[in-house]
């Protein structure tokens, strides 16, 4: 049962199914990866060319490299850096699909482990050295612990209010999140004072700090991508392809900066500890996560699950862990909650977000189409009402789907890993407010536990289609440019697509894989 084989484990060499059955690439598909590698690459470069512009990135204000020559040229062409922006983007969507051909799972040649390490790592250092890639966010974090340098309450006011316009962190948040107090826990005010305080007044320093951080978030979900698709009996290989080489995780949490890298890290590689080295331990990682943002305290619920079936499945030992897990996990929040010495005012401001209206969010869409319904009948509008309403009804479903495949796990019906993702996806889904890197906390779990097509296949759509639908600015950006930029980016990667398929594309014949 998928329960029994995550209580005993399972071995498997680099770059081979879990039983060890799968073979190197052969010569003629090492030379199309390369061929991949290389395009995803150029992808890489051109969306660090169109970073230069305020169109291509969230840019500083003022853009230093405004006036610049050479450097400063695309930042005064704005549609031309959109359009590079673009092209990247669509060339790194395009390489990471067929590289998939080469590590799905059930084919007899796949690529190895360090393989798709090294293009992990191809791809994602030209990014390094961008400015934000699809939003402010970075902004938001700097200017938070720009408040705790200067000894402000982050869960009180917003950066814009306290520390003013003359504050270089708090002039660069997005306008949506000046006002607002912070949603974050108090693990992540910590780093962030930490990082405003080596970076000073300096926001590029800044920024390429703050990447830095989340870097090791990335490098924690590396570490622990394969070991738990070992755990869960399933291939190490096509985890990572999924879940590490995923350009969700380039765009934004590379890219982006975002500190969901150090949630997802902390709460992937927290299960990986408590299951194979330490239950201690790997609660403490986890509650880390947690720490930065509260969505990370559903792992600790499924875990309590995954160690009372290892104990025996009785439900004396979901009790007897799930005290053990608790109060790990209480002293954990509470020392740096009182280190932080703000409070937990972060209960308070964890619907901020909510604030902005997401139509990826399936409750705050049905909200806004019955209030614009109700203005077509002429009842007024009463669009914010109903938000009011769909929006807690859907996290609270959300919820009650959680505890139902909770329910399931503990029934052995379910593997708890793959529950776990399956949670996450029904509680962003449901949630009142969607951004594309959300799609990860799902993702990642999914990625490591379950080789049916249908939910891989799923997540690869999703995977593209929410790569391209929010702005390499995170703005507003004319229509007339968008469309232009479209353009020209559909006929390069059509182009480069048709190269590639005359040069010869790796195969995608695979064997039927059982599931884990």
């Amino acid at each position: 049962m998928a329960a029994d084989r995550l209580v005993v484990g399972a071995t498997g060499g680099p770059g081979e199914d879990i039983d060890g059955t799968a073979g190197a690439l052969d010569a003629v598909e090492v030379k199309q990866l390369s061929r991949l590698r290389r395009w995803g690459t150029v992808g890489a470069l051109l969306l660090m060319l169109g970073a230069g512009s305020s169109y291509g990135a969230a840019t500083p204000i003022p853009n230093p490299v405004d006036g610049l020559r050479i450097l400063g040229l695309l930042s005064r062409i704005g549609p031309a850096a959109l359009a590079c922006s673009y092209a990247g983007i669509g060339l790194i969507v395009l390489c990471w699909v067929l590289i998939g051909r080469l590590a799905a799972p059930g084919r007899p040649r796949r690529l190895s482990r360090s393989q798709l390490s090294h293009t992990l790592a191809m791809w994602a250092v030209p990014l390094l050295v961008t400015p934000p890639l699809f939003s402010r966010d970075v902004y938001s974090y700097l200017a938070i612990g720009s408040m705790m340098s200067h000894g402000f309450n982050p869960y009180e006011s917003g950066p814009y209010d306290t520390l003013g316009d003359a504050d270089p962190y708090a002039h660069q948040v997005d306008v949506r999140w000046q006002h607002t107090a912070s949603p974050y826990g108090p693990v992540y005010l910590l780093i962030a004072q930490g990082v405003v305080s080596l970076a000073q007044q300096n926001v590029i320093v800044g920024v390429l700090l703050q990447r830095l951080v989340e870097l090791v978030g990335v490098a924690l979900i590396v570490w622990a991508l394969p070991r738990l698709a070992r755990i869960c009996g399933f291939d190490p290989v096509a985890a990572l392809w999924l879940g590490a080489l995923n350009p969700l995780v380039l765009f934004h949490l590379i890219g982006g900066g975002h500190n969901e890298a150090l949630m997802l890290g902390a709460m992937l590689a927290g299960l990986v500890i408590a299951l194979e080295r330490s239950m201690i331990g790997g609660v403490v990682l986890i509650t880390l996560g947690v720490g930065i943002k509260a969505t990370a305290a559903m792992t600790l619920a499924f875990l309590v699950i995954m160690l009372a079936l290892r104990a025996g499945g009785r439900w004396r030992d979901l009790v007897r862990c799930g005290l053990q897990v608790g109060v790990v996990a209480a002293l954990t929040f509470a020392a740096f909650t009182a280190v932080a010495g703000v409070g937990f005012g972060w209960v308070a401001a964890l619907g901020a977000p909510g604030t902005v209206r997401s139509f990826l969010s399936v409750s705050t869409s049905l909200g806004v189409i019955s209030g614009q319904a109700g203005l077509l009948l002429g009842l007024g509008d009463h669009t914010q009402a109903v938000l009011d309403v769909m929006q807690p009804v859907g996290t609270l479903i959300g919820a009650g789907i959680a505890v139902a495949i909770m329910w399931q796990c503990w029934q052995r019906r379910i593997n708890p890993i793959m529950g776990l993702g399956m949670a996450m996806g029904a509680f962003v889904l449901l949630a009142p407010v969607i951004q594309p890197w959300y799609l990860l906390w799902a993702a990642l779990p999914l990625a490591v536990s379950t080789a049916d097509p249908r939910v891989r296949t799923a997540a690869v759509w999703l995977t593209v289609l929410f790569s391209v639908t929010i702005m390499p600015n995170g703005a507003t950006i004319p229509v007339f440019v968008i469309v232009q930029a479209v353009i020209v980016a559909a006929v390069v990667v059509g182009g480069v697509s048709y190269g590639l398929r005359r040069a010869g594309l790796p195969s995608a014949r695979v064997e039927p894989v059982p599931e884990p």
